[in-house]
């Protein structure tokens, strides 16, 4: 009897390190399990821009172009997913730039049609929670924790995707945000010119990044009328900062690249029919 009891206790003692080794492998097996799928998808920290860096790029961009931020459509629908996912990430970016401008009631609106497009998305739930921070976050002025909220939305919503293996809308996430981070900050560096906002610009690899993910769309969706003018002003764009490589864009590139800009947000965001065509009135 003596004996049975530190077997019992030695027994008692192994359960529950077994229960935590257990619970440790599973989590460490599911953790590499996401990282594989993650590769699998081409997204790492290698080939995929973080969020975060290039939202903490439009920093820089200022005076903020408000007028552009005012005259955008937060609260646009579409018919298609795609649109709805860069939408998604085009209201980040607007997100981002309106904390710098500190303009706490814009961020607010933003911060409630960001829950309405992930609805949209079918992801809505999720992000109740981020939107209610947001909005917390505002009525006490704290800007940079309303920015950390945005990319941890953009993350979240990102994420959901990848585990809903539903990578392509994952991409089109972070294809919109730089492509309205673009816009803003094309507008910004034209309309007050500087060799410190140009040179931010002419960043190609992150280009070839959101060019790449647009060539691994599903082939029906590739070559869709919509999906075809993005790929093609999107390439335009690079085309202009290929040129700059190594040295300063000037102000002429600058004006370039934001008229290109400025036309692939158009295509991005124009009405288009259930086969991914142009309507007639909002051909771009």
């Amino acid at each position: 009897m003596h004996k049975a009891i530190p077997i019992i206790a030695t027994i008692g003692l192994l359960l529950p390190f077994s229960a935590r080794a257990q619970n440790d492998i599973e989590a460490e097996l599911k953790a590499s399990s996401d990282e594989h799928m993650r590769e699998e998808l081409g997204v790492n920290p290698v080939t995929s821009p973080s969020i975060a860096t290039l939202l903490n790029d439009l920093e820089a961009f200022r005076p903020v172009p408000l007028k552009l931020l005012e005259d955008g459509a937060r609260d646009s629908t579409f018919n298609n997913r795609l649109q709805t996912a860069i939408h998604f990430g085009s209201l980040v970016a607007d997100g981002f730039i309106l904390t710098i401008a500190e303009r706490p009631k814009d961020v607010q609106d933003v911060g409630k049609e960001l829950i309405r497009q992930a609805r949209a998305l079918g992801i809505g739930e999720r992000l109740t929670k981020r939107s209610k921070s947001l909005l917390d976050l505002s009525d006490k002025g704290d800007w940079i924790g309303m920015r950390q909220e945005l990319v941890r939305t953009q993350e979240d919503v990102e994420n959901t995707m990848m585990e809903l293996r539903d990578e392509e809308m994952a991409h089109m996430v972070s294809l919109g945000g730089w492509l309205r981070g673009f816009q803003i900050g094309a507008t910004s560096t034209a309309e007050k010119y500087s060799p410190a906002k140009a040179n931010i610009l002419s960043k190609a690899d992150v280009i070839d990044y959101f060019i790449d993910r647009l060539d691994t769309l599903n082939p029906d969706l590739k070559k869709t009328e919509m999906v075809t003018a993005l790929v093609e002003g999107i390439k335009k764009i690079r085309i202009v900062i290929i040129e700059t490589q190594g040295e300063t864009p000037t102000e002429a590139q600058v004006a370039k690249l934001k008229k290109l800009a400025d036309e692939a947000q158009s295509i991005a965001t124009a009405h288009v029919d259930n086969e991914g065509r142009f309507t007639k009135t909002q051909n771009p």
